[in-house]
């Protein structure tokens, strides 16, 4: 069993945490528990959630294995952490785990791993150049890269008229494996996160129909996943 958790882990995982549903407060608790030391106590919280025994939203789900997770990993055990990492990254890709190298050095790599995998697909391409904060930092794939990929054409983004008239602004990242002739691989791509699902399809659109300078090491052009924003903003 690793070292009990530090306090500096007192970090909101998802937004659902702040909640007040009943599934809300026992992830809170496990949380807690988990904090100092009582990986038992917290699994036994967890552990209605994860078997859904006690009614929770998906994003309450995620956030359940997520501490989960984060409980395997310091019983020991990198391969559950992995699982419930990956599981709930199925659920809800937005996860963001830039905290967990605050926790633990090797905690932070397994969740970039196992990130990068939901994002990217397997077989991991040859790179990757993903935005801030999450997976920047020490031992980034995107390291080994000579050039990155750059965006060369794409096509006009239609606002969806009714977002419009609403004013609903915001920014979708939206991830795809670029291949060595500069497109993304078909099936590649990916909402990482939006702020509303009419925007997602625009953005997938985009990606379908840019092309890139492909990413290159030395000289040879290789597959690289990529994180591109695309903003939706009403000129004042």
């Amino acid at each position: 069993m690793k070292a009990p958790l530090p306090l500096a882990l007192l970090v909101v995982v998802a937004p659902a945490l702040a909640g007040q549903s009943r599934a809300s407060r026992q992830i809170d608790s496990a949380y807690a528990q988990a904090r100092a030391g009582r990986l038992d106590s917290a699994e036994a919280l967890l552990r209605p959630l994860l078997d859904s025994s006690t009614p929770s939203k998906p994003e309450e789900h995620a956030s359940a294995l997520v501490v989960y997770g984060v409980v395997e990993f310091f019983r020991g055990s990198d391969s559950a952490a992995a699982r419930a990492f990956h599981d709930a990254l199925e659920i809800r890709l937005d996860l963001r785990g830039d905290w967990m190298f605050r926790v633990d050095s090797s905690l932070g790599r397994l969740w970039r791993r196992e990130r990068t995998r939901a994002i990217c697909g397997m077989p991991e391409p040859m790179a990757v150049d993903f935005l801030p904060p999450d997976t920047a930092g020490v031992g980034s794939p995107a390291s080994v890269l000579t050039e990155k990929p750059g965006i060369l054409s794409g096509p006009m983004v239609r606002y969806p008229e009714h977002l419009r008239r609403a004013r609903v602004q915001g920014r979708v990242v939206v991830a795809a494996v670029i291949d060595t002739t500069g497109e993304a691989e078909r099936g590649s791509i990916k909402i990482v996160e939006s702020p509303h699902p009419d925007f997602s399809g625009q953005a997938i659109h985009y990606l379908e129909k840019a092309r890139f300078r492909p990413g290159r090491i030395g000289t040879r052009p290789v597959r690289v996943c990529v994180e591109v924003p695309v903003d939706f903003r009403i000129r004042q």
